[in-house]
């Protein structure tokens, strides 16, 4: 006697609807509406976007199919892909909303996500049907909402672009300054102009310093006067007084001050930087034999500091034009506190030295491919070489025992528990010249 089977559902079908279930799970978590459909001619569900702002619908949709598996093809720890049927994306391609494909494995709970007519804009990839998934940067959930408003809602018409929930720390480019508690003034001929100072410093045997300016016919300096290159100009003697009157003397009182800590500044760097006076702002100095100088930054990666380009790719040895490090600076005061802001610049010569006659078209180029990341890079390449932090070869750059008039603390952070949702934005382009391609770089040789 034969036995008849009961009615049965095999694990496909299981699979299947357990992994649309798992993405109206995620909908609820980007606090989104999910609409499943019964009918299924290749489309699963929709989702119904609502303002995460307001609460209100924006009656924006997004077609959604599910292709749910406890394996995808060619499936690693970082990637998988997916080959769409021929029919499936031919409706895809025609649908009059986004469409997107959510590819999961409910057993683990996760999911990663496609653009149907973004990712098949390209003829190539349309002819091979094929879906290339990175899990780091596609994974369907939270994160994903800003992104799916991107492609909804491209010009923001029907919601209101707001914070994602997301914990990060945000470095600044604020540098806490601490300085020496008093400083010397004296009198000094009248007429008396920088360039003389420096001129006399280095009739004597003592070493030049650049730690002064002058006012109203007097120096200020944070190091005594007598017994070195300073004393040569100085008419009397050296007034010592607290710095603190300077800070707590009103506007004026704290502009001179302000002076004191950028001479004190520019002292500390004079070995490895240069001022440009029409430029102002400090740059790296060239190496002696016009090599690339590469040190470490505040992070502890490595940037480069000095490099020089070939101007033809047939001749890369030799050399068109340089570029280094720069860096703008101002000292301000928050909450009583002083910091150093830090700005990243970029200087340009031809021989190391002489400025490029072409440095504003250099620059304008560099300032179009720096991204965030780049910049972030050189703000903690100058916040390491203040805080005296070492070079490539361990050795300091600014001298094993030379005195510092001025310390430095870390680049200020700040936790935050919202900020931009980084995957949401269309990414540059610009190819390989982009800044956050290149780790220690952000440039290539011109042809």
């Amino acid at each position: 006697m034969t036995q008849t089977k009961g009615k049965m559902i095999d694990d496909s079908t299981l699979n299947g609807a357990t992994g649309i279930g798992l993405i109206a799970l995620r909908a609820g978590q980007m606090k989104q509406v999910w609409h499943e459909r019964h009918i299924d001619p290749g489309i699963d569900g929709t989702i119904e976007l609502r303002d995460p702002s307001t609460g209100e619908m924006t009656d924006q949709h997004i077609f959604v199919q599910s292709k749910a598996y406890a394996r995808f093809a060619g499936e690693t720890q970082e990637k998988f892909h997916f080959t769409c049927d021929p029919r499936d994306l031919d409706y895809w391609l025609k649908a009059s909303s986004p469409v997107i494909v959510v590819c999961s494995h409910p057993d683990t709970e996760e999911a990663w996500w496609a653009h149907v007519q973004s990712w098949f804009a390209e003829p190539a990839r349309r002819a091979s049907r094929r879906i290339d998934i990175d899990k780091a940067t596609q994974k369907f959930d939270a994160s994903a909402v800003e992104a799916l408003f991107a492609i909804a809602d491209p010009h923001a018409k029907a919601h209101t672009p707001g914070p994602v929930e997301k914990k990060e720390t945000l470095v600044s480019n604020l540098l806490p300054v601490e300085f020496p508690p008093v400083y010397y003034t004296a009198q000094v001929p009248t007429g008396l102009r920088v360039r003389d100072v420096y001129a006399e410093q280095r009739r004597t045997k003592h070493e030049v310093r650049s730690d002064f300016f002058l006012s109203h016919g007097r120096i200020y300096t944070w190091a005594p006067i007598a017994g070195t290159a300073l004393a040569r100009v100085a008419d009397t003697a050296a007034n010592q007084t607290p710095v603190g009157e300077l800070i707590d003397g009103g506007p004026d009182a704290q502009h001179l001050f302000v002076r004191l800590l950028n001479a004190g500044l520019q002292h500390d760097l004079r070995d490895v930087t240069r001022w440009s006076g029409d430029r102002k702002l400090l740059y790296y100095k060239a190496t002696e034999d016009l090599s690339e100088r590469q040190v470490r930054s505040a992070s502890g990666r490595k940037r480069l500091a000095f490099k020089g380009y070939s101007q033809r790719k047939d001749t890369p040895t030799l050399k068109g034009y340089y570029r280094h490090a720069g860096l703008r600076w101002q000292f301000i005061e928050i909450g009583g506190a002083w910091f150093c802001e830090l700005n990243p610049d970029y200087f340009f010569t031809s021989d190391g030295y002489k400025e490029s006659p072409f440095a504003d078209e250099r620059l304008a180029k560099m300032k179009r491919i720096d991204r965030h990341r780049a910049v972030l890079g050189e703000t903690e390449l100058w916040a390491g070489l203040l805080r005296g932090d070492r070079a490539e070869d361990e050795e300091n750059l600014l001298g094993a025992t030379q005195d510092r008039l001025l310390t430095f603390d870390d680049l200020v952070t700040f936790a935050v528990d919202r900020g931009i949702n980084d995957k949401a934005w269309k990414t540059p382009t610009g190819g390989e010249n982009d800044a956050d391609q290149l780790p220690f770089d952000f440039g290539e040789d011109e042809g």
